[in-house]
């Protein structure tokens, strides 16, 4: 479990650093970029934050479901306002969408069982936490990196 919550901590650390090189650079995009840039960042960096958040904390369904809602909003706030206002409800949406889209799957992640997926033993699950964690990591740094990349362009 501690390198589910190092990679947790990880990913945290890059969309903060990521936020922060997108607020400094906010005058070299419009309006139209600064949307895609809400709807792509917000969601898959919800997504990943709200799995491994589902995944570390042994809460119950629907405390885990409104913690992950408040962070996918908060996310979508602050990637949806960096140009203008008007992108804030594109990242509500996306934050909210991501963050669901993270609860269950880290549910079905926990507890197969969920949808009927004949995996029982702990060996596997703990396995498949850690390969599912590693590659939504993964994706998480390389969506990150083409997006501070497509600055540069």
């Amino acid at each position: 479990m501690l390198l589910i919550y190092i990679l947790g901590l990880w990913n945290l650390i890059s969309v903060i650093m990521c936020y922060r090189i997108l607020r400094k650079k906010r005058v070299l995009y419009d309006d139209r970029f600064a949307m895609t840039l809400t709807m792509t960042t917000t969601m898959i960096s919800t997504l990943v934050i709200c799995l491994h958040v589902t995944v570390a904390l042994p809460l119950q369904l629907t405390s885990l479901f409104f913690l992950n809602l408040f962070i996918g909003i908060m996310i979508g706030c602050l990637f949806g306002s960096l140009v203008k206002f008007h992108s804030i409800l594109t990242g509500l949406y996306s934050g909210a969408v991501g963050s669901s889209m993270g609860v269950m799957m880290g549910e079905v992640l926990k507890d197969p069982a969920l949808c009927k997926i004949p995996l029982e033993s702990g060996p596997d699950i703990l396995l498949n936490l850690y390969q599912l964690s590693g590659f939504t990591t993964l994706l998480l740094s390389m969506s990150l990196s083409l997006i501070l990349y497509s600055l540069k362009v």
